[in-house]
């Protein structure tokens, strides 16, 4: 159950990749260069129903990965808090998400002029973050983790992507450029490439935990 539940961060970023993908095919006229990723799900959008249920799955996904990074993390001797606190962080992001589809969608255009509007950037400020405390603390995790402690450069340098590119996507909306849309996809793109990564990861047995990252030469350290 413990595995099923973590591998559900792989098949949250595949999800969420694809929906994108698929909302920008069904929508005459979007940019993905220009436009919010959630501006598909926007009230009064066409095709609403269908990518905001799509979108609702992948913050579910995220929320069962959390709680299967809290279940490991809980059983560990060793960087026990630090797991936890990034497994919790994840568990917030899917719930600031799942508010952001169900509760507080955004209006259109990206405007806040109602209650709604505002809470949805507050759901989007929170989501992002969770995201960066989730990277933070999962990647300082991994250093107590066999296997794993070559991860942590990986977790950092994620961070450090999220954060300059997160500022740069919010100086874009601020000053409506018309490039906003791939500044924002770089931000989100490094946190599922994360999330895909790191289910990966996290699923495989400890003594191989290593492998993926590793030259192909490295196998043969041994002979």
């Amino acid at each position: 159950m413990k595995k099923l539940l973590i591998l559900c961060g792989v098949s949250a970023a595949v999800l969420y990749i694809g929906t994108v993908i698929l909302g920008g095919l069904i929508r005459p006229g979007y940019s993905h260069i220009s436009m919010a990723i959630s501006e598909l799900v926007a009230d009064g959008a066409s095709n609403r129903s269908l990518l905001s249920s799509l979108f609702l799955l992948y913050n579910v996904m995220v929320i069962l990965f959390g709680t299967g990074l809290f279940l490991k993390a809980s059983s560990q001797p060793r960087g026990r808090a630090s797991g936890i606190t990034g497994s919790l962080a994840l568990i917030l992001v899917g719930i600031a998400g799942v508010l952001m589809e169900l509760v507080f969608p955004q209006e259109p255009g990206g405007t806040a002029t109602t209650f709604a509007g505002t809470m949805h950037i507050i759901m989007a400020g929170v989501a992002s973050v969770g995201t960066m405390v989730a990277v933070l603390f999962v990647g300082f995790w991994c250093k107590s983790l066999p296997g794993l402690k070559g991860y942590v450069t990986y977790s950092l340098v994620s961070v450090a992507i999220l954060f300059v590119s997160g500022v740069l996507t919010a100086a874009a909306m601020a000053n409506q450029s018309p490039f906003f849309g791939l500044s924002e996809r770089i931000t989100i793109g490094t946190f599922i490439a994360w999330l895909f990564f790191t289910g990966l990861k996290m699923a495989q047995p400890e003594e191989a935990a290593d492998q993926p990252f590793e030259l192909a030469g490295s196998t043969s350290k041994g002979n």
